[in-house]
């Protein structure tokens, strides 16, 4: 038997008990469903397919066939439910869908859509009633390590926290929302600020793309001389960031150099940043993310008190890296 038949085969409702007659003594047991939802950002991409998949108890991981899938909205959102109430480790791809409109994702330096062809991944190590899990470079970073070892909670773990600890002098947080959510941290400052922080790095990830010859495609070419196609020049920098991982704990010290350095070199003054405003709507404003100004301006725009964005964007200006 496939390894995966026990899980691929729970996806329906599980009963247990059997009623019979006017009588019966049996009852049906209904598991309660659990969740997984989140965005995918790089920037925002839109209408590409979601697929949750689960990781079994010797690490393979589900067929994509029989994933929990979904595609992704307009604001990058994704929701999918396990009706089986699965509570193990998870996989989570994006992928270009190959039906209905075309996959797109947002170039932070123009803020037009472009066209998503690559895979981003994110890993969990265990859904539970309703986990959130966003899917960014950063997040493949630790899908990336964690593949090369057994897959379980723990490992993925480990991979999360190693992932997090050589971007941490950029402020990475994989648990943080990539876009500034005014619609539901409106009145939180310190998660405003979060969230602008990973809009802001997601930003230098587009620019170093663009204009950096320190992340490569496999052959060693500069991500930005190896295509001209900004879709194809981020595509090549997703792997290159995936690529400095070299364990699921550890990462090569001369590549991790590189892609910070490749980082750290852009300035992001010219960005298109996400702003998920009251009303569910996705509003994008340029930012300069070095000008107080400028951000106080982008929140006054998407509907924040001037009062509040006045304090609001000195708190973010002030914890950015």
């Amino acid at each position: 038997m496939n390894k995966m038949t026990g899980i691929a085969l729970a996806t329906t409702l599980i009963l247990t008990g059997c009623g019979g007659g006017s009588g019966g003594g049996g009852s049906a047991v209904l598991t309660t469903p659990t969740t997984v939802s989140g965005s995918a950002v790089k920037g925002i991409i839109k209408q590409a397919k979601v697929l949750v998949c689960r990781i079994d108890v010797n690490g393979n991981i589900e067929p994509d066939a029989s994933c929990a899938s979904t595609i992704t909205g307009n604001d990058g959102s994704y929701h999918v439910t396990f009706s089986d109430g699965y509570t193990g480790p998870a996989m989570v791809k994006v992928v270009a869908s190959t039906s209905g409109p075309s996959s797109t994702m947002m170039d932070e330096t123009t803020g037009l859509d472009i066209p998503y062809t690559m895979t981003m991944r994110a890993v969990v190590p265990t859904v539970s009633g309703a986990t959130t899990v966003y899917v960014t470079p950063f997040s493949e970073m630790a899908a990336s390590a964690v593949s090369m070892t057994t897959i379980n909670a723990t490992n993925i773990s480990q991979s999360i926290d190693a992932v997090q600890t050589l971007m941490s002098t950029l402020g990475v947080d994989l648990s943080i929302m990539p876009v500034v959510d005014l619609k539901n941290s409106g009145s939180d400052s310190a998660t405003l600020t979060l969230q602008a922080n990973m809009a802001k790095q997601l930003g230098r990830v587009t620019m170093a793309a663009k204009n950096s010859s320190l992340l490569t495609d496999a052959n060693g070419v500069a991500c930005n001389v190896a295509s001209t196609e900004p879709s194809q020049q981020i595509a090549c920098a997703v792997t290159a960031m995936a690529g400095v991982m070299n364990s699921y704990v550890t990462s090569d010290p001369t590549k991790s150099a590189n892609m910070l350095a490749a980082l750290n070199a852009q300035n992001v003054t010219n960005i298109s940043m996400p702003i998920l405003k009251a009303d569910g709507i996705i509003d994008l404003s340029t930012v300069d993310m070095t000008s107080l100004t400028s951000i106080q301006s982008a929140m006054q725009n998407a509907g924040m008190a001037v009062n509040t964005a006045s304090s609001t964007a000195g708190v973010m200006m002030a914890g950015m890296r």
